[in-house]
């Protein structure tokens, strides 16, 4: 038999996951926005006006905003910042968009983190073991740190997930009300 305290300590688990997922994505977010927006701007200001141009800036913008996009996944979705048919939604119970976020998780979120996970690690090793570089003549080397944002963002999306699942879960079994001030993202 399951303890009382078991969801309680499993909301916890999972807030604290949140925590990290949530600042992470606001360290990476501020890490990575604020060159990319210096990058950008030196490379089109020097393209415009100075007729200078660099196959690197372009490339590190590219870089710049992967990393953006990838390790900030996990921070959006806890900020239910993906896409939804918000008309439909809010006019179902709790309960039923809770069997539609687990259902989410299960046949689409989960499948696709691990294959971003499996197959993004995959190439980002070959790209390390290889030596990969830019095909360009004057791009940047080392290919596999860039690739590697692919399997982490994947990982934290991962997580994130898990612990929207797991929200929804403890709710649809009556472990947890609609009305937890814990409430997640998914579960009003």
């Amino acid at each position: 038999m399951a303890h009382k305290n078991s969801p309680v300590r499993l909301l916890r688990a999972c807030r604290a996951l949140e925590r990290g997922i949530l600042r992470f994505g606001a360290l990476v977010a501020w890490l990575t926005l604020v060159p990319l927006i210096a990058v950008s701007a030196y490379d089109i200001v020097g393209r415009q006006f100075f007729n200078t141009g660099s196959t690197r800036l372009q490339e590190l913008e590219w870089h710049f905003f992967l990393v953006l996009v990838m390790l900030c996944l996990g921070w959006a979705y806890l900020h239910d910042a993906h896409v939804r048919i918000d008309i439909v939604r809010q006019r179902l119970s709790a309960r039923v968009r809770a069997w539609i976020e687990l259902f989410g998780y299960v046949f689409i979120l989960l499948p696709f983190c691990v294959l971003l996970i499996t197959y993004g690690g995959d190439v980002a090793l070959r790209a390390f073991t290889t030596g990969e570089r830019s095909r360009a003549a004057m791009g940047l080397p080392m290919r596999w740190i860039i690739m590697s944002a692919v399997p982490i963002g994947g990982l934290l999306l991962l997580l994130a997930g898990l612990t929207i699942a797991i929200r929804n879960w403890l709710l649809l079994t009556g472990r947890r009300s609609a009305a937890d001030p814990v409430a997640a993202p998914g579960v009003d």
